[in-house]
């Protein structure tokens, strides 16, 4: 661990007591276990992955013009999970136009000298967060990259976020980059404390009151304890893959059945001992000596490329949730959850389906033969189009999407077809296909929602049971 303060005699302790804090390390670095540690001492409120800074700078101005406490609740549930609002209404933060206010509304109740965030998001923004804030203080935790990306495989076990295209290539951009802007910042007079993950877990008092004596603060006891930590704010989805904290317990994760491929150790050995001796020149900590040669200039430059790509994405992408109208945020959200529900269900194979399902299949196959029938000796002059939907109707409801589809491409394809025989060919080909293809894109609609009703129901009775 060690301190990095250019201007530690030139800043007063009034000073930094209204500044805030700001705890910043790559997922699964162990940022949240130190979060739970420091928001124990009486002193400090650290909001928990709001992830208020995380957006491209040159347009912050105008996003604050708009209603962006609205769209942070949206984009991850900032408000509810810190219980600053209930059942969706906003009222009593009427008056928080900032971040900076949102942090200082969060902290209220506790009345600390210490506000701020807990955000491994902000690996890239550190030079950003500096420059808002100048007398800010930052707090750095790194952990050893193999023991990251072997955190990551068992997360992504659980969590979606986790299994993203590119998750590799995101963490060396992230951690390079983490790297570079702790060296700019403390070069610049920045108050930057790195904390390393093995001191946080075998040397817990030492480093907690290393941290209170960074900020100024008495060393409190309850810090090395958890049984009592607020865990409300972490997300729900990540429950599981936080169990071994949430027991209150300061130990170290144990890897079990997490063995990275062989490539990728040995990537993440070479940018080990560059990132060590990187953070040794950089910043003063000890180089721990490896032996391992470091990635050459070629991988280099497409980890950097990769990764600045997939984070101008997510940059992209945070700008869309901030400035498009919600309503059709909120509708693709339910299309996405939808699809996200249906990949996740068990799928069968064809013989268990005909066994499970085999009577309602052929009971809507004889339905649309009965339906057609019905339509060839009824003639043109009347029409059998809401009878046609049902088989597909049935399929989509009760054995899944895809056979409600193929049940609908044969239903127009009949339908079609007998319309031409009683037409006698005064329909034109082109009329006939055109006619089939609106026909076919009607009950596609009608599938596609009747198989997200049964997914569903499937999925809220496993709940209630």
């Amino acid at each position: 661990m060690l301190t990095l303060e250019k201007n530690q005699e030139a800043e007063g302790r009034g000073s930094r007591f209204s500044q805030p804090v700001f705890l910043i390390g790559f997922f699964r670095s162990g940022t949240s276990l130190l979060h739970a540690v420091l928001n124990q001492h009486s002193q400090v409120a650290l909001m928990y992955e709001c992830n208020a800074w995380d957006f491209p700078e040159f347009l912050s101005p105008k996003r604050f013009r708009h209603n962006w406490l609205e769209r942070l609740e949206f984009l991850n549930q900032a408000l509810s999970r810190h219980r600053l609002i209930f059942g969706g209404s906003q009222r009593g933060l009427e008056n928080v136009r900032t971040p900076e206010e949102l942090y200082r509304t969060f902290a209220e109740g506790k009345s600390p000298a210490f506000w701020g965030e807990k955000a491994p998001v902000y690996c890239t923004r550190l030079r950003q967060l500096a420059r808002r804030y100048p007398n800010g203080s930052f707090i750095m935790i790194w952990r050893d990259p193999l023991e990251i990306y072997r955190s990551i495989i068992r997360a992504s076990q659980e969590a979606r976020f986790f299994r993203r295209p590119g998750t590799l290539n995101r963490f060396i951009f992230g951690q390079e980059q983490m790297i570079r802007q702790v060296a700019r910042v403390s070069q610049a007079g920045g108050r930057i404390y790195c904390v390393s993950y093995d001191d946080l877990i075998d040397r817990t008092e030492d480093t907690c009151r290393s941290i209170c004596q960074f900020l100024g603060i008495e060393f409190d006891e309850k810090m090395l304890d958890l049984a009592s930590a607020d865990f409300s704010a972490v997300f729900p989805v990540s429950a599981q893959h936080h169990e071994h904290l949430q027991r209150g317990v300061i130990k170290r994760q144990q890897f079990s059945g997490e063995v990275l491929p062989a490539p990728v150790a040995e990537k993440l050995r070479r940018y080990r001992s560059r990132w060590n001796r990187l953070r040794s020149e950089w910043t003063g900590i000890p180089d721990i000596k490896s032996g391992e040669a470091e990635p050459s200039r070629g991988e280099l430059l497409y980890h950097h490329i990769a990764g600045l790509f997939l984070y101008t994405l997510d940059s992209v992408r945070r700008v869309l949730i901030e400035f498009l109208p919600l309503p059709w945020l909120r509708s693709y959200r339910l299309v996405k959850g939808s699809f996200l529900l249906r990949r996740a269900e068990k799928r069968l194979s064809l013989l268990e389906l005909l066994s499970t399902h085999g009577i309602t299949i052929l009971t809507s196959y004889a339905i649309l033969a009965g339906v057609a029938a019905l339509d060839y000796s009824t003639g043109p002059d009347v029409t059998m189009a809401p009878f046609y939907m049902i088989p597909p109707a049935i399929l989509a409801l009760i054995v899944g999407r895809r056979w409600g589809t193929f049940a609908a491409a044969i239903a127009v394809v009949s339908w079609s077809a007998i319309q031409s025989i009683q037409l006698r060919g005064s329909l034109e080909l082109g009329v006939v296909v055109w006619n089939s293809i609106m026909r076919f894109l009607l009950f596609l609609i009608v599938v596609l929602l009747l198989d997200r009703v049964r997914v569903e129901a499937a999925s809220t009775s496993k709940a209630d049971i």
